[in-house]
């Protein structure tokens, strides 16, 4: 059976399948269309934020207010474990060993900022990598919204034991979208790479690179929480307290420079691994 009409003219005229095929084909373009302009929108209620200018002003009061934050948990980390050590009869020498707790805040004190401006200069000032646009926008859709979407359902289940759950779920759905819709602060850019293995690469180091961007914040937030979680704790137990602000004057200076190397492995890793696998390929061009 013929689709279409001929008219006294020889005219072909659409028949009324093909109309209706017409018509569906526009609605569902049509029903397509609304779901991007949605999916575009509540991505763009979190993305459409002066994140870079935002991120870079917390990274600069951190880095002003950090030193002293130490400097109070080193303090609070002496005189906890001194008064620890003279209610529980402690020796001398052991009384006057918590006075060196000082030695090392000191050093945490004054390197932990340049610790923290090393670790971001990876991204700051090393070279961008390339992730495809069309990656970028899936994994904004099924990280972002699929996250959030995750969180809110296990929220809705009432259960006390998923909240944390939930909430990092969240957390994390709202850092992807950030990261992905500024991908310029972890340091990436949309683009094509010349081939597999540096597709690869910039996928692996992504989740390192959002870690680095995002470690000033972090940092910052952890090292108030430790202050305030010590000081919470020195009413029940001093030496648990006392350990709580030790590691507080420490790890913001300790952390970075363990990011710092491992990232260093990694993109050596890579970097051989790249290497090895352009071996044939470099040996082919020499034979011809």
């Amino acid at each position: 059976m013929s689709e279409n009409n001929v008219n006294g003219d020889g005219v072909a005229e659409p028949t009324d399948s093909n109309n209706t095929s017409q018509k569906v084909t526009a609605k569902i373009s049509e029903y397509s269309g609304k779901v991007d302009n949605w999916v575009e929108g509540a991505l763009g209620i979190i993305g459409n934020r002066p994140w870079d200018s935002w991120l870079g002003t917390a990274n600069k009061y951190i880095s002003m207010f950090l030193p002293a934050v130490i400097a109070l948990a080193g303090v609070l980390a002496c005189l906890t474990g001194l008064i620890t050590m003279i209610k529980n009869d402690a020796p001398f020498s052991w009384v006057m060993k918590q006075l060196f707790i000082l030695i090392p805040v000191l050093f945490a004190m004054h390197l932990a900022p340049k610790a923290l401006a090393l670790t971001r200069s990876f991204v700051d000032k090393g070279e961008s990598v390339l992730i495809r646009p069309e990656l970028m926008y899936i994994m904004k859709v099924v990280c972002g919204i699929g996250g959030i979407l995750l969180g809110v359902y296990l929220l809705l289940n009432f259960d006390k034991d998923l909240v944390a759950i939930a909430i990092a779920a969240i957390i994390f759905a709202v850092l992807m979208i950030i990261c992905l819709e500024r991908p310029s602060i972890v340091g990436v850019k949309p683009g094509y790479p010349v081939n597999c293995v540096e597709e690869v690469i910039a996928l692996v180091l992504l989740p390192v690179r959002v870690v680095i961007a995002l470690l000033t914040l972090l940092i910052g937030m952890g090292a108030v929480g430790g202050l305030v979680y010590g000081i919470v704790q020195w009413f029940d137990d001093g030496l648990y307290a006392a350990i709580v602000f030790g590691a507080t004057a420490l790890i913001p200076f300790a952390i970075p420079l363990l990011v710092y190397f491992f990232y260093l492995i990694v993109v050596f890793t890579l970097d051989f691994y790249k290497a090895i696998v352009s071996v044939p390929r470099k040996l082919d061009e020499l034979k011809k």
